[in-house]
């Protein structure tokens, strides 16, 4: 039903559009811009211990079409594909394609959108970038969502948005789901518990702000999300930098609560999550110091985050943990390697002794961009080390090939 009324107003804004400019409707289509990415990827999980080896080979991209604006309205739409390569039955769902190695093949988005006194609307199914709703684009397709969203640029320096949220997919989703079941299912698989969610849509508000004094530059992201009788969450970060000589100096703090409400149909939540990047980068090395702190509950993200420390497995967001991180990365595009780049990434991840095992993470990554010889082409290799004080180690292994390509500008 709600997928009709999403297909319904944008058959309905079709036909609107003639009564506005007539003679350029044809332009609208013909004069519209199309970029993809295809996609090849592999990705492997081993386990020391007695659980099943994890392993997915995916290859799909992404497709997107948005004609050209006529008297500011445009329709654009997006198809994302991911096909299960060389399977082996033996293997555990990885989450590359759909449980039991099954192909997703979607729409990821369709829409209409409005754009008039420095204002941005779009109503239908969307890919968003907000911190605790967004693409989190970690496997072979992103999360989307479906509802309307607004962006506002009429101060100077400063982007103000609002969302009124009712359905996402998951990567390897084929059609959306409620919000609502959203929850529950990352309810289930952090706790174990199951939830009856109440039905109620997302609200969001948030603001961005960016500053440059001299030389230093700040940006400030503040926003609130809530969801009636479920949870509320409101999310601060500041991202600050200043040139110092060769050198750029920066740090980046970060604020996050999230409390059940009303009649908490999702079970209790009352938490909290702070900390910062501090770092620096000079001559193409940029060296990262991170720290995270969790409040009493486990921080609860079913449509995306931006927690404090992600990496290749794992991120900060078990109740009461502690993590301290360091990341060295370099750009050897500095000694004549352009688009070669590379890091190492060390994360120790600490709980008390009575609510989980302390572990240590070691990620490796190197990118190579092949512009050179094929424009928008790129190849990717990580692999990441896991060791449990009490569980079974693990080793994370994920190869990417990816091509870019545009025709017209979206």
């Amino acid at each position: 039903m709600m997928k009709k009324k999403y297909l319904s107003l944008l058959i309905v804004s079709a036909i609107s559009v003639p009564s506005l400019a007539e003679t350029t409707l044809d332009q609208m289509f013909t004069q519209g811009s199309m970029k993809a990415e295809l996609r090849m990827y592999d990705f492997t999980r081993d386990f020391d211990g007695d659980t099943t080896t994890k392993h997915d080979t995916s290859l799909g991209g992404l497709f997107y079409y948005k004609t050209a604006a006529v008297n500011g309205i445009s329709f654009g739409t997006s198809f994302a594909s991911s096909n299960a390569l060389w399977v082996n039955e033996s293997d555990a769902f990885y989450g590359l394609v759909g449980p039991n190695h099954e192909n997703v093949n979607r729409m990821q988005e369709y829409f209409v959108q409005g754009e008039w006194w420095d204002t941005k609307l779009k109503y239908g199914a969307q890919e968003l970038r907000t911190p605790m709703m967004n693409p989190h684009d970690i496997r072979a397709i992103p999360r989307t969502f479906r509802g309307f969203s607004a962006y506002n640029n009429s101060v100077e320096n400063l982007t103000l948005s609002a969302l009124y949220i009712t359905d996402s997919m998951n990567w390897f989703d084929n059609s959306f789901v409620s919000v609502a079941d959203a929850v529950a299912s990352e309810v289930k698989r952090t706790t174990g518990e199951s939830y009856d969610v109440a039905d109620n849509a997302v609200y969001a508000l948030g603001a961005k702000y960016k500053m440059q004094m001299d030389s230093i530059n700040a940006v400030a992201d503040l926003w609130h999300y809530r969801m009636d009788d479920v949870f509320n969450q409101t999310f601060a970060k500041v991202k600050l930098s200043a040139q110092m000589g060769d050198a750029t100096l920066y740090l980046t703090p970060s604020y996050l609560t999230q409390q059940s409400s009303g009649e908490e149909t999702a079970g209790e939540l009352d938490t909290y999550q702070y900390g910062a990047h501090f770092g620096a980068k000079f001559a193409g090395l940029n060296l990262t110091y991170m720290y995270a702190k969790t409040g009493d509950d486990t921080v609860l993200t079913p449509w995306g985050d931006d927690k404090v420390v992600i990496q290749q497995v794992y991120q900060s967001a078990r109740a009461n943990e502690t993590v301290n991180a360091v990341k060295a990365a370099y750009d050897f595009g500095n000694l004549g390697a352009k688009g070669l780049n590379a890091y190492v990434f060390y994360g120790q991840f600490d709980v008390p002794e009575d609510s989980g095992s302390d572990f240590t993470e070691t990620d490796f990554s190197v990118s190579y961009s092949l512009d050179s010889w094929m424009k928008g082409l790129s190849v990717r290799a990580r692999h990441a080390i896991v060791d449990f004080d009490n569980g079974e180690d693990l080793t994370d292994t994920r190869l990417y090939i990816k091509c870019k390509f545009m025709i017209g500008n979206i």
